[in-house]
């Protein structure tokens, strides 16, 4: 779904984005909203599994993790009047966030040389990268950064489950606790600045 502004749109939309984040931060705090959300009638189907789908012009059956993310986003800018900006990736690839982040300049790689965990904030992306891949393979939204130790993400298409390996293949949106070693060795956080 391309978030384009129609001519009947209110002058709001074309304000400005104030510094607060307050796209980032909505999108925070309605992807926390949505944990407990699981498919329905099969594997990356079911109502709210499809409407995130449709954000992305995947269709039921595709995996759906980064559709929730970008869903949450569209839902937040127009839930505040105001526009994505046109460079945020309108899909449901997972890594076409990571090469959007790193053209932006706005990637935080994981590597402890590189990342202090107040660094990572409400809104930011978590992206794991899968080695048996070989890129990012799944995304998530920051809701609470940590203070030592990672950062607590709302995740969709994941697991319940605990434990260091990251389940992009799951049946619902988890609340999950994300320590740095879950985001693989090339994953990091895309800072989200509006």
């Amino acid at each position: 779904m391309n978030q384009s502004t129609p001519a009947n749109r209110p002058a709001s939309a074309n304000r400005p984005i104030p510094v607060n984040r307050p796209i980032a931060l909505r999108a925070a705090a309605d992807a926390l909203a949505n944990v407990g959300v699981t498919e329905e009638g099969g594997e990356n189907r079911g109502k709210w599994v499809e409407i995130y789908q449709r954000a992305t012009g995947n269709k039921p059956g595709d995996p759906w993790c980064a559709s929730f993310v970008r869903y949450r986003f569209e839902a937040a800018a127009r839930a505040l009047g105001l526009t994505l900006p046109p460079a945020m990736p309108d899909s449901g690839w997972s890594p076409a966030y990571w090469g959007w982040a790193q053209g932006a300049g706005i990637w935080l790689p994981v590597q402890a040389a590189q990342l202090e965990p107040h660094q990572v904030r409400a809104g930011d992306l978590a992206c794991f990268w899968f080695a048996a891949k070989g890129r990012i393979a799944h995304i998530g939204i920051v809701v609470e950064p940590g203070k030592t130790w990672g950062a607590v993400t709302v995740e969709g298409n994941t697991g319940p489950e605990r434990g260091e390996e990251v389940n992009r293949e799951g049946d619902g949106v988890y609340r999950k606790l994300r320590d740095w070693s879950e985001l693989g060795a090339r994953g990091g956080f895309v800072r989200i600045n509006f």
